[in-house]
């Protein structure tokens, strides 16, 4: 595939789990291209939704900073739904808040919905209704509160209650100020944040609804040179402390086309990073909310914060949480850094 992007000026150090990436990104494009996907671009600005976040001085002259935080797979039925129902659903964050309401914008992973149907799934019982999930209506308003902005319905257990159980989640979302991206139902349009300095776009991709990689990287080529533009996918084999093959492949074309920054979610585990073509990828950041405690990898999940300035130079900072029995997230230290391709 071809590269459309072009970066200069690139600096990398790090402290204290903060690696610093300094880019003016410039993407070039093929004139047939453009003028097949601008269409779609544009019905995908009034198709989206859009975020007025506020934008900080860094101290560096008129520069500007957007944080983005960036969470893995939250799942709140079966074992944290019945902690829940004791301790009350904003005991689950409440250490956390303060990280994720500072946040510009906070963005996960939603791996199911959230609907008024009865919970079948029973963490004692390992039958078929095990993995078929439901979330309490309190989970919306829990996670507004606890500083979520956006969350990404991409994955394998939001279509668990069907169609009616999607169009409830996205009712409890909206009704609680939260935005979505990523349903089944509309797999490739972007979540839009064009009142931050500079644009950015995060598009989803996932191996069951938005599998298709060539279109999704046709659309990434075809947004404009200033547009910062984020893939967060859920892909990989679970319980995998490494991406397999089709991982690499997607997001090595996803940058190729003119990604900036690859983020994954699925394997339930943190993966490592890979430094491609002077742009993160993060594998997996493993599990944020969920009930799994059966070893460390499982238990320890990963939090990217994005900062990114007005001129395309951005930090990632890496932090990281533990998965409690009480059916909490805690921070942790159970990993002093994500692991980087060799």
């Amino acid at each position: 595939m071809q590269d459309h992007s072009v970066a200069t000026s690139c600096q990398f150090y790090d402290t204290k789990n903060t690696w610093y990436y300094k880019s003016m990104r410039r993407r070039h494009l093929p004139s047939a291209i453009v003028m097949t996907f601008i269409p779609l671009y544009v019905l995908g600005v009034f198709a989206s939704d859009v975020f007025a976040p506020s934008l900080r001085d860094t101290g560096e002259g008129d520069k500007n900073v957007t944080t983005l935080v960036f969470v893995g797979d939250m799942m709140f039925d079966r074992y944290v739904r019945e902690r829940a129902q004791v301790s009350g659903y904003m005991a689950i964050l409440q250490d956390l808040n303060t990280e994720l309401s500072t946040a510009d914008i906070a963005m996960g992973n939603l791996e199911g919905p959230i609907t008024t149907f009865t919970s079948v799934s029973d963490w004692r019982d390992s039958g078929p209704n095990h993995y078929r999930f439901t979330f309490a209506t309190t989970v919306a308003s829990t996670l507004s509160g606890a500083g979520f902005d956006a969350l990404f319905l991409s994955n394998n257990h939001v279509l668990n209650f069907g169609t009616e159980g999607l169009n409830q989640t996205k009712a409890w979302l909206s009704e609680n100020g939260i935005k979505y991206a990523g349903a089944p139902d509309e797999p490739y349009v972007p979540l839009y944040l064009t009142s931050t300095a500079p644009k950015i776009a995060v598009y989803t991709f996932d191996t069951w609804y938005s599998r298709d990689a060539e279109k999704l990287s046709a659309l990434i080529a075809a947004e404009p040179e200033d547009v910062f533009v984020v893939v967060y996918a859920h892909w990989g084999d679970e319980y995998e402390k490494t991406p397999n093959a089709g991982q690499r492949e997607f997001a090595h074309a996803f940058i190729d086309a003119g990604a900036d920054l690859v983020i994954g979610s699925h394997p339930h585990v943190v993966q490592t990073k890979e430094l491609y073509k002077e742009k993160w990828i993060y594998y997996s950041l493993g599990n944020f909310v969920f009930d799994q405690y059966f070893n460390e990898d499982v238990s320890c999940g990963a939090v990217l914060t994005v900062s990114l300035q007005d001129d395309f130079e951005y930090a990632v900072a890496e932090s990281f949480i533990t998965l409690e029995r009480d059916g909490t997230t805690k921070p942790s230290t159970c990993l002093t850094a994500v692991p980087e391709e060799l």
